[in-house]
């Protein structure tokens, strides 16, 4: 890679708000198709591809667990791109996400009405690679882009909005389309799902050429000696070996409490909170008695919650990770109780009050989850920190793989779990109305699941303890060991810090620094 282009992949840059819209623009394509096929794929396979409830979970599932191993593949491949020409020629992160751009076209062919079932799991098998290609590099940026605490909340701030935003704006447009061409009819479907992929594709193209990320030698890569590597012979044993290191690689994250902590709060918060996104359209039509265009236009009312997300970054910065991850969780909570009791009620309202208090009560969720959302993906970046003074090595896209590895098998089983629960209970989305067990076991795996969620990640969050202030401990420490300080210097409340962040002893930290 010439000098030139060196200069560009650069920590040192500063973020700015153009640049921070630059990486965030990403997420349009990362949390919004997430939300297209969570809020409308089920539906569109049961009314119009010849699948049941069951079926169609059990793609979502089966193939959520499959691309599961792509996580860990692309987390080390991602790390490691740099020992090859064409990481060193477009960068270890931005290639995949440019590989992505034109790779996700592909996937709007899941949309066709009366394929085989084979062909749809296999779609939607490369629709959920790509994406879990494309979040292993995207997710890393932040790390790479700045080490600044600020820089990496303005990161992930706006990434968060524009998160936001295509969760307003894919519902809006599909409302929409289905009111003015027949949410009857498949092509309402096909036309903004299609639509809305081409856009994922030109976003992935404008990320891959608006991000930075470390050199080479900022990652700690030697050009020329894996180059000289690269001449030697294969060796079946060197190869065994690297699949070896691979697996302890990923093994090793765990031992990192605060990793281990996040993990806990992001898997069951988030991955129970996908649980409302595959079952609102369901609960409006069958429980609430509405059409898919009513359940569209109140996912619509969430662009309240992006007007929020700048007061969270600030919050996020002034009170820190541990307190916001506990009024998230309250707010969220209390959410979800007030959809419950506007389903309760219902029956002793008309039809005007009642839309008012459901377009209120999701309202209210939507500030609630929007919160929910924001801080686990924006403490993330500071978590390789940590992990650095441990391995003595920036491993982010193996952190990066590990928490998308483990959250999509366990999200797999949970799309099975919901088709199948609701298969039990007797869920028919062809059915003009449902019965009074079935709205109670749809209600049951939308709320009842969530909340449960939310209280474990509640109780897990009273024990996280990163934040600015030991995040700048921790780096100020890493800096020192960089420098040739001793690790004999040490202060007692920077071994305190280490010791509390990391979970490891701190002589065992930092193997290739001289005590």
């Amino acid at each position: 890679m010439s000098q030139a282009i060196r200069a560009t992949l650069t920590r040192k840059r500063k973020v700015t708000i153009g640049s921070a819209l630059g990486y965030a623009i990403g997420d349009f394509y990362g949390g919004g198709s997430t939300t297209l096929t969570g809020t409308y794929l089920a539906l569109f396979w049961t009314t119009f591809a010849g699948l049941d409830i069951a079926q169609a979970q059990s793609i979502i599932g089966v193939a959520t667990i499959v691309s599961a191993v792509s996580s860990i593949i692309f987390g080390s491949l991602s790390d490691n791109f740099y020992r090859y020409k064409l990481g060193r020629k477009f960068g270890r992160r931005r290639f995949f996400l440019l590989l992505a751009s034109p790779l996700v076209l592909i996937t709007s062919l899941m949309w066709i009405p009366s394929l085989p079932f084979v062909v749809y799991f296999a779609l939607y098998t490369l629709f959920i690679v790509v994406l879990q290609m494309f979040l292993v590099s995207y997710s890393s940026l932040p790390t790479e882009m700045t080490s600044d605490y600020n820089g990496r909340t303005l990161l992930s701030t706006v990434r968060m909005i524009v998160s936001g935003v295509s969760t307003v704006a894919i519902p809006a447009v599909g409302g929409w389309m289905l009111s003015t061409i027949g949410e009857d009819k498949a092509i309402s479907y096909q036309s903004f799902a299609i639509g809305i992929t081409v856009l994922f594709a030109i976003v992935l193209f404008i990320v891959s050429r608006t991000t930075w990320e470390m050199t080479p030698e900022e990652a700690g890569y030697d050009v020329n000696k894996i180059e000289a590597e690269q001449k030697q012979p294969f060796s079946f044993s060197r190869w065994c070996k690297n699949v070896g290191k691979l697996a302890a690689d990923y093994i090793s994250t765990f031992r990192i409490s605060s990793f281990r902590k996040f993990m806990g709060i992001y898997l069951l918060s988030h991955c129970m909170m996908d649980i409302f996104g595959q079952t609102f359209v369901f609960f409006a039509i069958f429980c609430w008695g509405k059409n898919t265009a009513f359940a569209s236009m109140l996912l619509s009312f969430a662009v309240i919650a992006e007007f929020f997300k700048p007061v969270w970054g600030l919050l996020f910065a002034k009170i820190g990770p541990r307190n916001i991850f506990q009024l998230a969780f309250g707010l969220g909570i209390l959410a979800l109780g007030g959809l419950f009791v506007t389903w309760k009620l219902q029956p002793t309202m008309d039809d005007g009050q009642f839309v008012m208090v459901a377009i209120a009560a999701c309202i209210f969720w939507f500030i609630a989850r929007g919160l929910i959302w924001f801080p686990c993906w924006t403490v993330f970046p500071f978590i390789p920190d940590v992990d650095e003074l441990v391995s003595g090595k920036n491993r982010t896209s193996i952190f990066t793989g590990s928490t998308y590895f483990i959250a999509r098998i366990l999200k797999g089983f949970v799309s099975m779990a919901i088709g199948a629960y609701l298969a039990y209970v007797g869920f028919d989305s062809k059915a003009a109305t449902a019965s009074a067990g079935v709205q109670n076991g749809i209600v049951f795996v939308m709320i009842g699941w969530t909340v449960i969620g939310l209280v474990l990640s509640w109780i897990i969050a009273l024990t996280f303890k990163l934040d600015k202030r030991t995040d700048g401990i921790l780096n100020d420490e890493i800096n020192r060991l960089k420098n040739g300080g001793s690790k004999a210097d040490v202060t007692s409340e920077t071994k305190k810090v280490v010791e509390s962040l990391t979970g490891v002893p701190y002589e065992k930290c930092w193997p290739q620094a001289q005590a």
